[in-house]
Order: structure tokens, then sequence, then C-alpha cells
């Protein structure tokens, strides 16, 4: 199975990370927003307060993915001692269905895996005992093992769907073969929502491709692009 990444890139100021060790797995925690918008309410809540805390992805509304943040910088998620090592943080957003919760889940583990891929990070959960140990981690191995942040997802939101932390070690790690290899799973795109003063020229620029590739990939017959267009900018 093949995703693919809407890419809502806030406009905020990222720091530089100490070293990408860490992938880290989150959810919401938030019971009063499990509704078909769950995912939506949570990204729009995000971008509204992202002073306080933000992540890279999201995950919802039925194995949706969306990228509110560049990864290999900072992100203000998992408390001050481990931000500065976590090359990506994955939310998970709430539902009140089972069947959009097995969406969900099959798309979590999936980005935490290629997020895991990508930065060179072994697809091992919760090994080791400090940021320096790398892999993919949940928020609640940070708090017990590092401090900072005394957090406990996602294991009582997948627990309460039955999903033990055994079993999620186990599709994460045995998971792994499965995966298409990344320049090479047809289908999957990463997307992009064009803002004010955009031009496909410069999108073209600015992901390392061309206008007429962007064209082709959007069926687009001429240069216009419109504020709010969701585009395919790359496929993998």
């Amino acid at each position: 199975m093949n995703y693919t990444i809407e890419k809502r890139i806030f406009s905020i100021y990222q720091n530089p990370l100490t070293a990408s060790n860490l992938i880290i797995a989150h959810e919401s925690g938030n019971p009063n927003n499990t509704g078909p918008n769950s995912l939506e309410n949570e990204v729009s809540y995000m971008q509204r307060n992202w002073q306080n805390a933000f992540v890279s992805h999201w995950v919802g509304g039925g194995g949706k993915i969306i990228q509110v943040a560049n990864t290999g910088k900072v992100q203000w998620g998992v408390g001050p001692k481990a931000n500065g090592y976590a090359y990506a943080q994955v939310e998970l957003a709430r539902t009140n269905s089972r069947t959009i919760f097995e969406q969900d889940y099959k798309a979590y583990v999936w980005l935490l895996q290629k997020l895991a891929l990508e930065a060179g990070i072994p697809c091992k959960l919760n090994s080791g005992t400090n940021v320096h140990d790398k892999g993919i981690k949940t928020h609640s191995w940070v708090s017990k093992n590092v401090g900072g942040t005394d957090h406990t997802d996602p294991d009582g939101y997948l627990a309460s769907w039955g999903i033990s932390q055994a079993r999620f070690r186990q599709d994460i790690e045995a998971g792994l073969s499965s995966l298409p290899p990344l320049a090479s799973a047809p289908g999957t795109f990463l997307l992009h929502r064009v803002v004010k003063g955009e031009t496909l020229w410069g999108l073209s620029r600015k992901y390392g491709t061309t206008p007429a590739t962007l064209k082709r990939l959007n069926q687009l017959s001429s240069d216009l692009i419109l504020i709010g267009q969701q585009l395919k900018v790359r496929q993998y």
C-alpha cells in the first residue's frame, strides 16, 4: 500500500537539529475530537497554536497524511530534551470508528517506517535509553527515559483499539521488508497547496523539477495556478 503525503507546511522558522536520531510517534490525546473531521480540526488547531507545539506530520481521516512542518529541523512536540534529536514527529488523530482507525493505523506505521528509512534511522521501536540510541520512539518512551515531558502517548489510545506495545513493535519492525523502495513506489505523490504569490516556475525550482513536469503531473493546460489549489509536485 502506498500513500499520498499532502504538504501544508506552516510558515514558521525551524532551528537546525543537534542530530537526526529519532522518529517520534504521538497521538493527539484529544478525546473530544473523534469525528469525521478530526484530522482537519487537529491540523487547523496546530496551525493557530504552533507557538505552543507542532510536529512534522499528522495522520487520520481514514489513512490520510498531512505534512505541516519540515523534517530534519526542530519541531516542538516531545519536550526540550528530545526535540533537537527528532528528525520527524508524527501525530495520530483520534477517531470513534474502527474502520477509520484501522486505515489510520496502517498509514501511521507506514509513515513512521518511511521517515526512518529516509533519515537512515533503524526501524526499531523504543530501543535504548537515551537520545543517542537511534530509532523510532513513542512519546511515552521519551517521558520515561529522557524527561522534559510527561506524556504517555500513543500507548493508551492504541491499546483502546487492541494494539499493544508488543504488537506495535512487531508492526514497526516486521513490516519493514514490505515497504517499497522510496524512489520506485508508483502512484505515491508529494502534494503542495498553493498560497498567494506562488508560481509554477517558482514551485518547480523549490521541488527540483520543471514547469513542464508539474503541468504533466497535474494535467495543466497552462502555467496558471490558483490559491488553494492542490498540486502534485513529486512522484516517488
